[in-house]
């Protein structure tokens, strides 16, 4: 997923208009390099730097609540094949199916990956529910 930037620092949940939300999390501060070139010049003037901020973001569509809102982000960050794809990995890996045995890096490799993926999705379930608890989402 990309990251949306921005030159005011954007709000986490707004209305667009059309029945549809969007969410944003991760809004962080950033300075972004300008480079001034003058005309007929190969190199730059100038360089200043500007305040930018940069977040995620999906549109979710009405009637908002924050199931609707974690299932969207969710979603726009891992689809359900590669969702599968860990726990099928996982699974085998407890079963030695790599390497003959759950000792094997391999296995262990795999049992890593999947609680890698849980680990972030429960972060970012618990930002979207603070996120939520705040903006009197239910």
């Amino acid at each position: 997923m990309t990251r949306s930037y921005y030159d005011a620092r954007p709000s986490k949940f707004e209305a667009v208009g059309n029945g549809s939300y969007i969410y944003r999390w991760d809004i962080q501060e950033e300075a972004a390099p300008q480079q001034i070139m003058a005309e007929g010049e190969d190199q730059p003037a100038a360089e200043n730097s500007r305040t930018q901020y940069s977040c995620y973001e999906v549109i979710v569509w009405a009637s908002v609540s924050s199931n609707k809102i974690t299932e969207a982000v969710i979603r726009s960050m891992w689809d359900a094949n590669y969702e599968q794809k860990l726990i099928n990995e996982y699974n085998a890996a407890n079963l030695g199916v790599y390497g003959g045995s759950k000792s094997s890096d391999e296995a262990k490799a795999k049992i890593a990956s999947y609680k890698d993926f849980l680990a972030a999705r429960a972060a970012l379930k618990a930002q979207i529910d603070a996120d939520c608890a705040e903006l009197n989402i239910e």
